[in-house]
């Protein structure tokens, strides 16, 4: 069976069907419980989509409570300065839709949703939310279309929160985002001179 062209109901023949509890477990938008694990979450990742049509995740953290529930529709989060690169920002300007995860240090499960995004500069708000201009350019407000939990299964298989599990960069030899930014950088530097020199040489005659 070619794995580029399984269809749903091959898929489904592979491995069933979900049971009631998780197809139903889902809303359009915030309660109880969903109000109380965003409140404490420290940390979510967010999704966009660039022209090309890839996705683009990006991490987003604060002290619990960083996200701030606006209603049971809408959060908005300060953002922080960083690499300056946009990415996420850049592809809310042609696609607003964004897929978010949340989660907590010692929660295996996590939280997830989708919805649109659009961002705001204004400075009353920012200001609202603790935010300052050097710092918080910008809040993203996310309306939320829908929102549903995840089980532990990833984050068990991970051992995410095991710290019997946790690596020491230094001792084990992973590298740094500087070392990881100059290799990538003379890496892409090299291929196109590859291809630059390939380009150059003369054809042969035929």
């Amino acid at each position: 069976m070619d794995s580029e062209h399984l269809t749903p109901s091959e898929l489904r023949g592979l491995y069933g069907q979900p049971r009631s509890l998780v197809t139903e477990a889902w809303a359009t938008g915030l309660e109880e419980t969903t109000r109380a694990f965003i409140s404490t979450s420290p940390f979510l990742l967010i999704s966009s989509t660039n022209v090309d049509g890839f996705i683009d995740i990006s991490p987003r953290g604060g002290i619990p409570g960083f996200i701030n529930i606006i209603d049971d529709h809408n959060i908005q989060f300060l953002d922080q300065l960083g690499n300056r690169k946009l990415h996420t920002f850049c592809n809310l300007s042609h696609n607003n839709k964004v897929g978010l995860c949340f989660m907590i240090p010692g929660v295996k499960e996590v939280l997830r949703a989708h919805g649109v995004a659009r961002l705001s500069d204004d400075l009353a708000t920012i200001k609202s939310l603790g935010g300052v201009p050097e710092k918080n350019r910008v809040v993203v407000i996310v309306t939320l279309q829908k929102i549903f939990p995840h089980c532990s299964s990833a984050l068990n298989l991970a051992g995410l929160w095991s710290p019997e599990t946790w690596l020491k960069a230094k001792e084990q030899g992973i590298p740094s985002l500087l070392e990881m930014a100059e290799s990538l950088a003379s890496s892409r530097r090299d291929a196109g001179k590859s291809v630059e020199k390939h380009s150059m040489k003369p054809q042969a005659k035929t």
